[in-house]
Formats: C-alpha cells, structure tokens, sequence
C-alpha cells in the first residue's frame, strides 16, 4: 500500500514539474501572462487616477478630505482590480499547456501510459495552481510596493488576508478555466479565447467601472461570475484602510463609497457585504471543483472500461 502511495506521489510530481518546465521554458509566454494586468495599472496610473479622484471630490465638495486620502482610495480600489483580473487571466493562459498536449497529440500518449487517468487531470490543474499563483503573487507584490509609495493604508492583518484570499481566487479560478478548456482543442482557439476573455472580465466583475455604474439587469448577470464575489472581497481589504479615514472625517461617506465602489454588491435587490460575499465565493468554488472531479471521474472510469474491453 505505502509502495502504491509513494508510485502515485512520484508520477503526480513528474507530471506537475513536466508541466511547470514547459510554461517556463516559454519566456515569452510568462512575460505575456504579467503583461496584461500591468498594463491595467499602468493605463490607470497614467490616465485614470485624476479622474476618478476628480469624481470622488465632487461628491464630497464641502466636505474637507485630503486629497491624497481621495488618491489613497481610489488608488486601493484599481489594484484590487488588477488582482482579482489577474487570478483569471494568468489561469486562462497558464491552460495553454493542457491544450498544446491535446493539439500535439502528447495527452494521447500520456494516457496510453499505465498512469492512472485521475492523475493526469490532477496534474494539470496542481500545475495550474501554482504557476497562476506565482505569478499573481508577483503582481500583489508589486501592487503592495506602489501602495507603500502612493500611500500605505493595509494593517498586517490585511496583508495576510490578501495572501490567503488571492490563493483562494486562484484555486477558484483554476478550476474553472479547466473547465471551460475542457472544450478548447486548438492553441489558436485558446489564444482567442484568452483574447477576449481578458478584455470582458474586468468590465463583469467591477475591475474596470465599478458595478454600480451598470444597469441593475447587468449587475444581476455579474452575479453569477464567480470573479465578481473575489473582486468585491478584494476591495473590501484594500479600501477599508482608507475608507475609515474618510469616514472619521465624513461619517456619511462611508455607506456612500461602499455602495459606489462595488465594495457592497446588489444581489437581486439586497446589499451584501464581505461575509456574505465570501460564502457565495467558496460555494461557487466548491460547485466548480466539484463538477470538475466527477469529470475527472467520468474519464477515468470511461478509461478504465475501454481497457477492459481491449483485453
């Protein structure tokens, strides 16, 4: 039995470490993957800020609040963006690997081997893990660095929550990019897919605009996306630093800016704020997972009966 466990753990690390030497080996591919979400903070660094700091001020005109207390603010609520589009998009193009095995025909010859076919699927999705993670802790740490020079408002406890939530974004994520590139069989398919994918997340989650701009109809759809719930999670950690500076200078911004900002979501005519959001986030995660074993299961079962039938 122990001899059967430790062929098993070996197989699995075979296959997840071929399968983080391939997304490596690709410099390119790696450099693309960071590409996107800098870009997202760059164009906000360059054109964005002053006219969302602008909106914010006009509301609040009689109010004295400091101006980079506004900036502060405005600032959490684009990198909480960034990070919640990253945890998709990177997974979207980390997928890349499992579709140019299945175009290759290499993930036939994989399952001709005597590996068992559950190890395979889970081999993917541990390697999308951690290389999706990898690279969206690169762009929290970054994000954290551009926070420490604009204005630091994150206690201890918040940094360790973003660490944790950003892992918890990622596994979500991971499963259901698998998921949806069950059904992807070219790399020219993915590409596109990944294309349009990263141009329309951060609008459906609230990356981009907060949901509170879409009419109510839009916002219910957003709903049923699981990054919307991770966006608004992270907006909750990054702006709450900053938001209770603002409230103890004006007591009435509070409720206004969580409402404005998407930090409190609309869910078919109710406010919900983070708690909730988090057990809708981890339902949606343990749904996803678990559609994703019972494929997994389905195969290796389908697998194992054709095996049958040849012998």
């Amino acid at each position: 039995m122990k001899s059967k466990i430790k062929d098993i753990s070996v197989m699995l690390g075979m296959l997840i470490k071929r399968s983080l030497n391939i997304f490596l080996k690709d410099k390119m591919s790696v450099f693309f993957s960071l590409l996107a979400p800098l870009i997202v903070l760059a164009v906000y660094v360059l054109f964005l800020a002053d006219i969302q700091v602008d909106a914010v001020k006009s509301n609040f005109e009689n109010v004295p609040i400091d101006d980079k207390l506004i900036k502060n603010f405005v600032d959490s609520w684009m990198l909480a963006g960034v990070i919640a589009v990253a945890c998709i998009t990177v997974s979207f193009s980390a997928q890349n690997i499992m579709i140019a095995d299945k175009e290759r025909g290499v993930l036939v010859d994989i399952l001709s081997s005597p590996i068992p076919r559950g190890l395979i699927g889970v081999a993917y999705l541990i390697s999308n893990i951690i290389i999706s993670l990898c690279l969206c802790y690169i762009v929290l740490a970054i994000s954290f660095v551009y926070m420490a020079i604009s204005g630091w408002t994150l206690s201890v406890s918040d940094v360790f929550l973003l660490l944790a939530l950003t892992l918890v974004s990622v596994v979500s994520a991971g499963t259901l990019t698998t998921l949806i590139c069950f059904a992807v069989k070219t790399s020219a398919q993915h590409g596109a897919f990944v294309g349009i994918t990263s141009a329309v997340i951060g609008f459906l989650i609230g990356a981009y605009m907060p949901l509170s701009m879409f009419p109510k109809a839009v916002q219910y759809i957003t709903l049923f996306v699981p990054g919307t719930y991770s966006a608004a999670l992270f907006r909750n950690l990054f702006m709450d630093g900053a938001l209770e500076k603002i409230a103890d200078i004006a007591p009435i911004a509070d409720n206004e800016l969580r409402k404005a900002f998407s930090m409190e979501l609309n869910f078919f005519g109710t406010t919900i704020g983070a708690n909730i959001q988090l057990a809708i986030f981890i339902a949606f995660t343990v749904l996803t997972f678990g559609i994703w074993l019972v494929i997994e299961i389905i195969k290796a079962l389908k697998r194992k009966r054709n095996r049958v039938q040849i012998k």
